[in-house]
């Protein structure tokens, strides 16, 4: 697989970090958002945000999961799993229209070094759509709240040209450290809580077991938006009901502590596993059938009831 420098993969994750914690109107890729919102109305106009790294990573042809997130804007939030209106076009033809849920993202938790407060994202909601698009190029991802539309332009690339490993595809041979066999990892799970129990065997060792996998790419304590850092701990609450599959937690860094957990430190240097991966982002979930094909991936943020969901899919 085609890898990316070092140098690369630190500018785009900068570059995503901070295009995912953008104040209101901007979105990642720089393709922009816009709304429409009665002139009369009073109401400040709802900005969308792309939860999902702008660098080749959306496959035209194969069903992906796009997330997004509702920035606020001073107005109170959606309801909680409420039903929104999604549409998605292309020069004027639509080509998906359907309600999404309205998921939740606030929440508290300590930063990397545990004495500050993390700077969280100012966003309302997430949404994942999930859609097959024919085509290359740049669709139109437009949201309806309370009657106004919120849109945003997202791209998808041909096939050839992502990198990343993509649902239907074979899981590519990758170095995983583990607890015995750290490979120069320190530490090898920057957890607050201390080191997750999901470092004890490796990939090619949980799928010689006959089990399917589930595979989260994340970092706890680099983490620097409102959304990535809990997703580890929502994938442990979960663990226990799915005892049928082997989960598995591979760091982004491989020297947090030289960096002191700054993951603009130049001396910063990527994990085996994501430098194997060629990932450009974190986190996401890669869920694996024994046989290593790739029957999800999930990227960014995810809450409970979601990925409850994509769980009991892998495990059925």
């Amino acid at each position: 697989m085609k890898q990316r420098s070092v140098a690369s993969q630190r500018w785009s994750r900068r570059r995503f970090l901070a295009t995912s914690t953008v104040a209101a109107g901007a979105v990642a890729a720089g393709l922009g958002s816009c709304s429409t919102t009665p002139a009369d109305s009073g109401k400040p106009a709802p900005q969308l945000a792309a939860l999902f790294s702008p660098a080749r990573i959306l496959a035209a042809g194969i069903e992906q999961r796009i997330p997004f997130g509702l920035i606020d804007q001073g107005e109170p939030p959606p309801t909680e799993n409420g039903q929104y209106p999604v549409t998605i076009t292309k020069d004027d033809k639509v080509y998906l229209r359907e309600e999404v849920v309205g998921r939740i993202v606030t929440h508290d938790h300590p930063a990397g070094n545990a004495d500050e407060a993390h700077q969280h994202a100012n966003l309302l909601r997430y949404f994942a759509v999930r859609a097959t698009l024919p085509e290359p190029g740049i669709y139109d991802l437009t949201l309806t709240v309370d009657g106004t539309d919120a849109t945003m332009a997202f791209q998808m690339f041909d096939p050839a040209e992502v990198v990343i490993p993509l649902p239907g595809q074979r899981f590519p041979d990758v170095r995983f450290p583990t607890l015995s066999q750290p490979l120069g990892m320190n530490p090898i799970c920057t957890r607050l809580a201390g080191i997750c129990p999901l470092h004890d065997v490796t990939i090619e060792e949980a799928l010689e077991t006959g089990s399917p996998v589930a595979l989260l790419v994340a970092t706890p304590a680099l983490c620097q938006t409102a959304y990535c850092g809990p997703v580890l701990e929502v994938l442990l609450g979960l663990a226990p009901d799915f005892p049928s599959i082997k989960f598995l937690h591979a760091e982004v860094y491989s020297n947090a502590d030289v960096v002191e957990n700054n993951y603009l430190d130049d001396r910063i240097l990527p994990s085996p596993t994501v430098s194997d991966l060629a990932l450009t982002f974190e986190p996401s979930l890669f869920l694996l059938q024994s046989d290593r094909t790739i029957v999800d991936r999930i990227d960014n943020v995810y809450d409970n009831t979601e990925l409850r969901g994509v769980l009991q899919a892998l495990e059925g």
